[in-house]
Order: C-alpha cells, then structure tokens, then sequence
C-alpha cells in the first residue's frame, strides 16, 4: 500500500526502519523522479535513482575527480557498444580512478540518494519487507544515524512536526554510543538541556531555550527520527499552578517583612522539632524550584529560589532551640512592645519616596537623596528606593561610590530589573570607566533584550571605542 507523502512525511519509515531494524525496499514516487533504496536489518545497503545529478558519474565529476570530457566519453561507450559494464567500470579504464575511487564515489552516491528523500514534500512511498535479503552479502552497510542526520538538514516542510509535537510533552531515552558519534556537539548539547524538562509542553520549551526556532525544530526532528525522544500528552500540574500561586503570596510577604515562621510552616509557637522537620520536608518539596522549571512567567524561578532559601532559614531557626529562643523573644518584643505599626511605617518610607521622587525631578537631587536615606532605613526590601537613592547620588559630587552601592543593592533585590544595572552603567560612564560602563549595558540587555537606552549606550560605545570619535567627545569633559 503506497503511502502520501503529504501525510506521512519520508523521514517516518527511516525512523521505523532504524528502530525495528526492519530490512526491504523503499520504493519512492516524486513528481518525475523515482528512487529505490534497500536497506538490511536497520542499515542503508544500497540506492538507485532517476534523477542524473545523484548518479555516480555526476557526483565524480562534482568532486573533481573526471572531468565532463571522461564522463561523455564514458557515456558513449556505453551507447555504442551496448556493453553491459557499468559507468564506473567504464570511468576506471579510460582514467586514473581506482577502485577504492569508484567504491567511495558510490557510497556518498548512496548516501546523497538516500538523505534527499527527506527533502520530498509530494508523491508517495511503499516500503516492501524482505527477509530474504538478510541473508544477502551487505553491500555498504551505511548507518541510518549518518542519514538521518544528514537528511534532516534538508527538510523543507516542518510544519507536520510541529502540529504533531506543539502541545506533546518530549520524553527522552539514552542516545546509544553508536548514534551519539553522529550527533555535533551542540545536538548533544540541547538534548542534555531538553531532558531537563519534565512534564513541560514543546510550546512552553520554545520560549524557554534560547536558541532560533528553526534550530529548536530542526533539533527535535533530528532526535525524534533517532529514537531518543518521544512526544506523550502534556497534563496541566494542577499542584503546580497552586504552588506558583503560593509562592507569589509568600514572595509578597518576604518582601514586605511579613514573614512569621511558625505561619510559614502553619505550625503553632509549641510544636515539637519532629513536627517541624516534617513539615519542612513537606515544604522543600512542595516549593522546590525545580518542581516550576517551565513557568509561564520567567519572574517566578526567583521568586521560587527566594521563597525556598526563606523556608531554609525558617528550618534552620526553628529547629535549633537556641536559635528557635533567640527568634521567639525577639517576635515577643516586636508584638507587644509600643510601636509604630508595620504597616504606618511602611506607608511612611512610601510616602518619603514619592516626596523624593518629585525633589530629584526637580533636579533637587541633594534633597532627594536625604528623603530617601531614611526611606531606606525604614524599608530595606524596596529596588525602587535604592535605586532612586543611587541616581541622585550619583548627580552629586562626593557620593559617586555610595551610589555605586545603592545601585548594586536595587540590583541584587531585583535581579530581573535591568534599570538598576543600566543606571549603574550610566554612573561607570559619567566616570569614563568605559569597560565598566559597557559591561553594565550589555548586562542589562542580557536580563531585557528590549531595553532601548542599554542598547544604545552599547551602540555609542563601540562606535567611539572603534575611532569615530574620541573618548573625550563621548564623556564630556570631567568635572
């Protein structure tokens, strides 16, 4: 029964064949071409084709080795003798090829037959099993990894592949040694990084993997055609989504300070080191990042590393009973000694910043940065304050290296901002540290691609640095 090729692409019948180690023929039908390749337990024996740019006096003559004099000359003998002796017979008696020339010319014959069938998008194939030709002597024994390889570098159509693949979650198996020779070191590379990914659709893995798409596509062909990767029914981790939820809440309260370790772990202030080693147990689990390797938001996995070091420190208090005194003392005095509330001071440091917000605005910068020193005294999670703090401060005289600290501290509460990093870049330039400067902008476009000021500074700094212009006229002259 002939199969459409449209339906079911070449590449499917070479994966069987590798996999079952079947032996046959496949007989193939494409607009005015035809090809017939045999293959014995799982390896490429031999091929023929129709089309003359894959006959053997062509590849000869395209790898230098005849010239098209040779080839004619060839050709004609054949016409006129009527001899049945093939081409290569032919080629060896009217020049210098040898046999060993002819074999090899006829392998990669073999091999260009065979791999350029990958290319077909129309027509149809039928593979006809053989087993008598198992007891054959085999011809060029050529492995169906090399072809495979070699083949889908010719694919033209992916898109069967990816309907097929888009929404399936990849589970991968151990390449075998004699296939793994085959594959480049970066094939090898995105294999090691796709096993890593459990229960992840392809959909969410294209976004995760930075790589072209075509690359990715290509890649996961190439492996699904190997056998080493397979496709199952991608199930939404109801558990999952509900622990991303949690994370966030709890991210909040960290940040906020909001934090109770005995809420944390839902346990009262009594509860015996047993119960809270359980329950840590129970928490590791439940928040580790790897449990969230493929988020929807690329912010989570740092939430989720900061969310688990907190129930880290939790444990580590809590089941120490030194420590576990030292924290229950100091919850004491915080909850009935007289104070400003939390919350009051919390909107305090709120309201410093948004006063110093307007002041730097204003390019009132030295007012600014004393507002916001005592926001920062009374909020130490806030990005936003530090940076802010360490923009005016770098506008001033004498406090160039204190923000160079406020910024590296906004950078390191968020390290997912680029603004931080960018406006420290912008400190290192106003300095004419351009290594510094340039390091900064090219690490800020690394955590936002987007981010059009990083890229520009990038921009004016290697068109300056390549002669254009000097240093002098990109800094401005120091003050």
């Amino acid at each position: 029964m002939a199969n459409d090729i449209k339906k079911y692409p070449v590449p499917l019948i070479f994966k069987k064949i590798l996999k079952d180690r079947l032996t046959g023929l496949l007989l193939i039908s494409s607009d005015n071409q035809k090809k017939e390749i045999s293959f014995i337990e799982g390896t490429l024996d031999f091929a023929k084709t129709s089309l003359e740019k894959e006959r053997l006096g062509q590849i000869l003559l395209s790898s230098g080795k005849i010239t098209l004099h040779h080839l004619d000359k060839a050709i004609q003998i054949q016409k006129n003798t009527s001899t049945s002796r093939k081409i290569g017979e032919l080629l060896i008696k009217i020049t210098d090829l040898t046999m060993r020339d002819v074999y090899n010319a006829l392998r990669q014959q073999i091999k260009t037959t065979a791999a350029s069938t990958f290319s077909l998008t129309t027509g149809e194939w039928r593979f006809i099993i053989e087993k008598k030709r198992a007891m054959e002597k085999q011809r060029f024994s050529i492995k169906l990894a090399e072809i495979i390889q070699l083949g889908v570098d010719k694919i033209k159509e992916i898109h069967y592949f990816k309907r097929k693949f888009y929404y399936r979650a990849p589970v991968t198996t151990t390449i075998p040694e004699t296939t793994r020779k085959f594959l480049i070191s970066p094939q090898i590379k995105f294999y090691a990084n796709l096993s890593t990914f459990s229960d992840a659709p392809v959909e969410q893995i294209l976004k995760t993997i930075n790589i072209p798409e075509v690359t990715f596509w290509k890649n996961i062909i190439l492996l699904y055609l190997l056998n080493v990767v397979d496709f199952v029914e991608f199930t939404v981790d109801v558990d999952r989504n509900k622990n991303i939820e949690e994370i966030n809440e709890l991210y909040e309260k960290i940040q906020a300070q909001n934090v109770d370790y005995y809420e944390l772990f839902g346990l009262k202030a009594s509860a015996a080191r047993e119960e809270i080693k359980d329950t840590y147990f129970k928490y590791s689990q439940k928040y580790h990042p790897d449990r969230i390797n493929v988020a929807p938001d690329s912010t989570i996995m740092v939430k989720a590393n900061e969310v688990f070091a907190e129930i880290n420190n939790a444990y580590e208090i809590l089941s120490n009973a030194d420590k576990k005194k030292e924290y229950d003392i100091e919850k004491y005095r915080k909850n009935y000694q007289p104070q400003v509330s939390q919350a009051e001071s919390i909107k305090n440091a709120q309201n410093l910043y948004f006063k110093a917000n307007a002041l730097c605005k204003q390019k009132k910068f030295y007012e600014a940065a004393t507002l916001l020193e005592e926001a920062v005294k009374i909020n130490e999670s806030k990005a936003n304050y530090y940076l802010l703090l360490g923009i005016c401060q770098s506008k001033m005289p004498g406090t160039k290296k204190l923000a160079a600290v406020n910024l590296n501290k906004a950078a390191q509460l968020e390290p997912w901002n680029a603004d931080p990093v960018f406006a420290l870049g912008e400190l290192y330039r106003s300095e004419g540290m351009v290594k510094k400067a340039e390091e900064c902008f090219k690490k800020a476009l690394e955590i936002n691609l987007e981010h059009t000021l990083a890229g520009k500074a990038v921009q004016d700094i290697a068109k300056y640095t390549t002669g254009k212009k000097s240093l002098f006229s990109l800094f401005g002259k120091k003050k």
